[in-house]
């Protein structure tokens, strides 16, 4: 039932809540197509990294990333060809590049079979501890990375935006804690 609810809330309710977002603030093609394709992507990494970090129920977050992921490979591009066709005429799924698509989610997969795999073989609470740490550590520091690689191009950076960036990327964030 929990992963049924996942699946609507992450590949239904997400993303007709990203295209109420683009139509409601009228956001410029980049940025309204940016924003779809985030909250039409699946969960992953992230939520994995804040279960663990709230000691929340990682096994429910890991198999959810694991089947979001899965059903991804359909419903992102599905999801993609119908709101940005309604919010702007385009047709993103034509300049989608497959091959960067298919090796994140082979990526994504194969973190998961090898976490799986490892806890399935090493039935030690240190190596747990220890890998526990290390993943919180890999996951701030890909947060910072990604603050920092995207405010490196030009004259493009995070402060330079209009008010309806901001209201953009938060109005997302607000509804999923709803």
């Amino acid at each position: 039932k929990a992963i049924l609810m996942g699946v609507f809330l992450q590949f239904v309710i997400l993303p007709v809540c990203g295209f109420l977002v683009v139509k409601f603030l009228e956001l410029e093609r980049s940025m309204g197509i940016s924003l779809l394709v985030v909250t039409s992507s699946p969960g992953g990494s992230y939520s994995n990294w804040w279960c663990s970090m709230f000691n929340a129920d990682l096994a429910l977050s890991v198999t959810m990333t694991a089947i979001s992921t899965l059903l991804s490979v359909f419903l992102m591009p599905a999801n993609l060809l119908i709101y940005c066709k309604y919010a702007y005429d385009a047709d993103v799924v034509e300049s989608l590049d497959f091959n960067s698509l298919f090796i994140a989610l082979s990526v994504v997969i194969s973190a998961i079979g090898l976490g799986l795999f490892a806890s399935g073989k090493i039935h030690s609470y240190r190596f747990n501890i220890l890998a526990n740490k290390v993943g919180n550590y890999a996951g701030v520091a890909l947060v910072a990375f990604s603050a920092l690689m995207s405010n490196s191009g030009g004259d493009n950076h995070f402060w330079n935006h209009t008010w309806q960036f901001y209201v953009g990327v938060m109005l997302p964030c607000l509804a999923g804690l709803l």
